[in-house]
């Protein structure tokens, strides 16, 4: 598996003319060799060529975790002298004769730490954007990967069908989002979970992206709840929306509208059509309900071994849907001062249309 993936990303560096790509201690690194270095102050560099076997630059007291991988891999220690580290990655750059290539690196998770310890080292070098390298290589994942994020879909739902056997109302935000991370750890997630829960209340709820807070639940509230798991490196992401006790009318109103939202998102998914065509679905829903200024984000991202990455469900996306795409689909109103609704489900694409891999009630929930 990690050979084959190997191999796509030569074939794609040779279709591109990329002479060399370089990651760090990231989900790249990874995917690529199965190894998992923490993202500290001790740089980690895995360099590839076309024509080379591939090189991993480590700190020495990793060299055990270092000779596991995966992959055959030229191996560079270092110790802990950062005046030294130059002269360490040097023999490894003339291995690959890096000296006078361009190097392509990924623009989200490449630090300017590695990336001054290359340019010191390689010298007369130029630096290229990989994501589009990237995003060819990832965006369509095999039946492993899809697996590994059914597991996490399962183990998030478990987790939260959990923390609802408690009452929310009494409890703060915070309370109840630490009592979710042990749900999650408890019903199997990995401990690195992709995101810190969301638990918004009241009015908190209107914010897309709040931080849970000292806020006290009470009954009435609309509560919006953002949390995922991860199983074998890959994750889940799932929003569902709550409602304490005393129902209102105003809430069931924008509750309907995005539940329509998130069905006609879901049921636009095949192969072939471009990624803008299930926000264009979505978004048409509550902008015809007269919500559109309250939809204030675009209706889904990819996951993986990310919690967003390619492709992004947005209207100005040019991404034609292929078979082992995963996304979410997540549309919602968020109404300032008052509190907002949002459901999220992860979508399979496949061969003939698509496959919801979440499978919690989306209607909004009355609970205690």
């Amino acid at each position: 598996m990690l050979l084959d993936r190997l191999s796509k990303l030569k074939d794609l560096m040779e279709q591109t003319a990329i002479q060399a790509v370089a990651f760090n201690a990231s989900s790249q690194l990874k995917y690529l060799t199965g190894l998992d270095f923490h993202l500290s102050e001790r740089p980690v560099l895995f360099l590839l060529t076309l024509d080379a076997t591939p090189v991993l630059f480590f700190p020495e007291f990793e060299r055990e975790k270092a000779e596991s991988a995966g992959i055959d891999l030229e191996l560079y220690a270092y110790g802990e002298d950062p005046n030294t580290w130059v002269e360490s990655l040097s023999p490894a750059l003339k291995s690959l004769k890096l000296l006078a290539k361009s190097i392509a690196v990924p623009p989200e998770s490449m630090r300017y730490l590695e990336l001054d310890l290359l340019q010191r080292a390689v010298g007369h070098s130029q630096f290229l954007s990989a994501a589009d390298l990237l995003k060819n290589l990832l965006i369509c994942k095999d039946e492993e990967e899809i697996q590994n994020i059914r597991h996490a879909v399962s183990i998030a739902e478990q987790a939260i069908k959990s923390l609802l056997r408690e009452p929310l109302a009494g409890q703060t935000e915070m309370e109840i989002a630490n009592k979710l991370v042990i749900c999650l750890l408890e019903s199997g997630s990995e401990p690195n979970l992709p995101f810190n829960p969301i638990v918004a209340s009241g009015p908190n709820s209107a914010n897309p992206h709040a931080v849970p807070g000292s806020r006290m639940m009470q009954a009435g509230d609309l509560v919006v709840i953002d949390w995922g798991a991860a199983h074998g490196g890959y994750i889940s992401d799932i929003t569902r929306t709550f409602q304490i006790r005393d129902r209102q009318s105003k809430f069931e109103e924008i509750a309907s509208i995005v539940l329509k939202a998130n069905q006609l998102g879901r049921e636009a998914v095949q192969p072939g059509i471009l990624a803008s065509s299930i926000d264009d679905a979505a978004r048409k829903v509550i902008a015809d309900a007269g919500f559109g200024r309250y939809f204030t984000h675009r209706t889904g991202h990819g996951i993986g071994m990310l919690a967003h990455e390619e492709p992004y469900i947005s209207n100005v996306s040019k991404t034609e849907l292929a078979p082992g795409m995963v996304f979410t689909v997540e549309p919602g109103i968020y109404l300032p001062g008052v509190g907002g609704v949002r459901i999220e489900d992860n979508v399979l694409v496949t061969e003939n249309g698509y496959s919801t891999l979440t499978s919690l009630p989306r209607e909004l929930k009355l609970v205690d």
